[in-house]
């Protein structure tokens, strides 16, 4: 057994006897080299290391020969831009475009190149005001090849009138379908109750898809009527626009009301309904010889006719009025009967109305108040005020807060006692006033006030506290429409500027605007410069007159213009010095260059660093009326430019209306347009107060005077003031964007005027500086730069 075993070993090896003297070679040859790959190894694995930017823990050639390294991470370049961007999550500037907010109905109507002048003018005066978008479709290129420049047009070239239908779809999905709710299609031969149809879109949810019409062949029918109207929900037209290549391969019939139908069916497999979610669409077909004026009166009892949605055919613009005439008459008497049931039911209701003490007496509310005003759009909504016991809140963007006092404390007041009156006198004493948590207040120019009042009253039963929140609403009284006299732009202004001599180069850029924007367009008015001549300075006459440039520039001006009838003239008053007089100085120029101009002339008074516009001239030739009016535009005044402007938004040459640049100066009062005449009856009134001025000695005499309170109530200070006191006309005070002043140097000293002028300059220096986040930035960069020096 062995020896078998031993021959078949020996036999093995004997056939691989080269392998088993290679693999001995190679196994020797690796014993042998061992020594030599180990520092290979070693070298290479150091430099391996060193260019990935690590270093050893231990030197190579150290005792030990340890393999341990540490690692310095490398943060050159990192951390690296990601390959891909994210996006920035824009958000649309209103609520509604984010939340989907639709206006609620679109009617589109079919009607041609014929009857475009007549019927669809006639639907565009009774539909177009009540519905929010109107459009006629023709088939035509457009409107201007017809010349008519009635809107909401829309022409096809295609003039298939099987395919119009269709066309019209199409516009509307690819404009319109995010826009609306609702679309009701109609043909241009029918009258559209649009008010009705209106409430009915109201009522239905947009959650449902609607087919809706009337005007139906037989009871089977699956299609209605397009000459009845068609309403269709925002979902349905969203599947009709991913079919309408369907729609148009199988509008074989020559009905528009078939085609029309088989593609709705087609998009939702929901079948034409005359009524959806309670509210029934229903249509009224007039016969061939129907009259207007016969038969109309003789179907005014069918409820048919009232109900009815639409009426067709109408084929004339006549019928369509005398419809319109008809069916308004009939809502103007439904709605008087309301209103008679609602006096009958008002008058019923036993109401107690807040009175001006605590006693009240049992007087009914009154019968009917003016509706809340209802916003048009997002820029129309009326803001609420908060308001305590003691002050307002927010009552303004230039205040946090603000004190109760005068007429606004007053009539919180009087509501808070009258409401605490009435519920105490509700619950028999049961429920006792405490406090007033808080309360808001809402200004409706065409109704009143309303309030919304929460209070804490104590339950003299229990001796719990309950609180109340209450509305309360004050109407305004009988408004009356005040009869005006007629004004037109074709008045001359003659424009009066007050010059000192710091403000010279002012009034040579003052005089440039009006070269060019009134004296070139030949513009009907008239400059005269009231040169204001300080005893400090040299005067009229002299070879150093400090006017001379100035008056040089007026008389070249007008040479130049002489053949357009400007000109610019002047007239010197000699002043006290600048220090010594306030606003009085108004009442001295005023009456010295009045007398320069007819009784009939219509004077603005002016400041050197006003921009010149035209549109602000027109406005003050339309709001300055003789015997009747005077304007006292409040100015868009620009704040320090030292303060706005910086080396990379430099100053610009026209003053922008931006919260950034200036604000409107409530407190300036400076430019005031009158008439003449109308000044000499006022200025009568106050001679006793104000002296008159008649030359310039009289002037001294004027700021000397102390007394200036007119019958002991209202304060005389400037012209404004003067036709304000004395009521004698109407003084319009209005912002006026037309009239833009850039900044001006306003000094302020104690001794000019009263404190009362000395405390408003005060206040509209403050107010001129900047807005209140550039003050702010103002403040900070000041005390770190205060911080920065403390360091140093």
């Amino acid at each position: 057994m062995k020896t078998t075993m031993f021959r078949c070993f020996y036999a093995h090896c004997r056939q691989n006897t080269y392998f088993i003297i290679g693999l001995c070679i190679g196994i020797s040859i690796s014993l042998l080299m061992t020594p030599i790959l180990d520092n290979d190894c070693l070298f290479n694995k150091a430099h391996s290391f060193e260019s990935d930017h690590f270093t050893k823990g231990r030197s190579l050639n150290s005792e030990s020969e340890s393999d341990e390294y540490k690692p310095v991470i490398n943060l050159a370049g990192k951390p690296q831009k990601a390959l891909k961007t994210p996006q920035i999550l824009m958000r649309p500037r209103y609520y509604s475009t984010e939340l989907g907010i639709r206006e609620k109905l679109f009617v589109g109507v079919l009607t041609s190149p014929t009857t475009l002048e007549s019927r669809a003018v006639g639907l565009n005066k009774t539909v177009a005001h009540l519905v929010d978008k109107l459009m006629f479709f023709i088939d035509a290129p457009g409107p201007q090849k017809l010349n008519i420049s009635m809107p909401g047009i829309v022409g096809f070239s295609d003039s298939r009138k099987i395919l119009k239908p269709f066309h019209m779809l199409k516009y509307i999905t690819d404009n319109h379908m995010g826009d609306f709710d609702f679309f009701f299609l109609v043909k241009d031969s029918t009258y559209i109750k649009a008010r009705r149809l209106y409430e009915i879109v109201q009522d239905i949810s947009v959650s449902e898809d609607v087919h809706a019409g009337s005007g139906k062949d037989d009871e089977h029918t699956a299609f209605c009527s397009l000459d009845a109207g068609l309403l269709l929900s925002n979902s349905v037209m969203q599947k009709v626009s991913s079919s309408l290549d369907w729609c148009v391969k199988n509008a074989f019939s020559d009905l528009d009301d078939a085609n029309i139908g088989r593609c709705v069916l087609h998009a939702t497999g929901i079948p034409c309904q005359d009524s959806v979610q309670g509210q029934q669409l229903t249509s009224f077909t007039l016969s061939e010889n129907f009259n207007i004026y016969q038969d109309l009166y003789k179907l005014s009892e069918e409820a048919k006719l009232r109900a009815a949605l639409s009426l067709y055919p109408v084929l004339n613009l006549a019928d369509v009025f005398k419809l319109h005439s008809y069916f308004s008459k009939v809502s103007l008497v439904e709605a008087k009967q309301d209103i008679s049931l609602l006096r009958k039911f008002i008058a019923n209701a036993s109401v107690s109305s807040p009175v001006r003490s605590l006693q009240l007496s049992p007087v009914s509310w009154p019968i009917g108040t003016q509706r809340g005003n209802i916003p048009v759009s997002r820029f129309d909504i009326l803001r609420w005020d908060y308001f305590t016991n003691k002050e307002f809140c927010l009552d303004s963007d230039f205040s946090n807060s603000k004190k109760l006092r005068g007429a606004d404390k007053l009539d919180i007041e009087y509501v808070l006692n009258a409401t605490i009156a009435k519920i105490e006198s509700v619950t028999n004493g049961q429920l006792q006033f405490r406090r007033l948590i808080d309360g808001y207040r809402k200004f409706d120019p065409s109704r009143g006030l309303d309030y919304q009042i929460e209070m804490a009253f104590k339950d003299t039963s229990t001796g719990h506290e309950v609180l109340k929140r209450l509305e309360v609403f004050k109407p305004l009284g009988k408004v009356e429409v005040i009869p005006m006299p007629y004004v037109t732009e074709n008045n001359r202004i003659n424009l009066v500027l007050p010059v000192e001599a710091v403000t010279r180069d002012q009034a040579k850029h003052f005089m440039e605007q009006y070269a060019r924007i009134c004296m070139e367009k030949r513009d009907k008015t008239f400059l005269m410069l009231v040169l204001l001549y300080d005893p400090t300075v040299p005067g009229k006459g002299n070879k150093d007159d400090v006017f001379l440039d100035v008056k040089q520039m007026a008389l070249a001006l007008s040479d130049r213009h002489k053949k357009d009838g400007n000109k610019i003239a002047w007239v010197s008053i000699k002043v006290p010095t600048r220090t010594e007089h306030g606003s009085l100085l108004e009442f001295a120029i005023a009456d010295i260059v009045v007398k320069k101009f007819s009784p009939d002339s219509l004077v603005l008074l002016c400041q050197p660093n006003m921009e010149i516009r035209q549109d602000f001239l027109n406005r003050v030739r339309m709001n300055t009326i003789q015997e009747w009016q005077v304007f006292s535009p409040i100015p868009f005044s620009e704040f320090h430019p030292s303060i706005v402007y910086s080396t990379s938004f430099p100053r610009p040459l026209e003053l922008d209306i931006n919260k950034n640049y200036g604000h409107y100066d409530s407190h300036h009062t400076g430019h005031i347009a009158f008439y003449t005449k109308d000044y000499s009856t006022v200025r009568k009134l106050v001679e006793d107060i104000i002296l008159p001025v008649n030359t310039d000695r009289d002037i001294n005499l004027l700021l000397a005077t102390k007394q200036k309170n007119f019958n002991g109530k209202c304060f005389l200070h400037d012209l404004y003031s003067m036709f304000v006191c004395t009521g004698k006309l109407h003084v319009l005070r209005a912002v006026e964007p037309g009239l833009r002043l850039r900044f001006r140097e306003c000094v302020c000293p104690p001794s000019s005027g009263s404190p009362y002028e000395y405390q408003q300059c005060i206040d509209s220096r403050a107010n001129n500086l900047g807005f209140r986040n550039q003050l702010a930035h103002l403040i900070l960069d000041y005390q770190a730069q205060q911080l920065q020096k403390a360091s140093m």
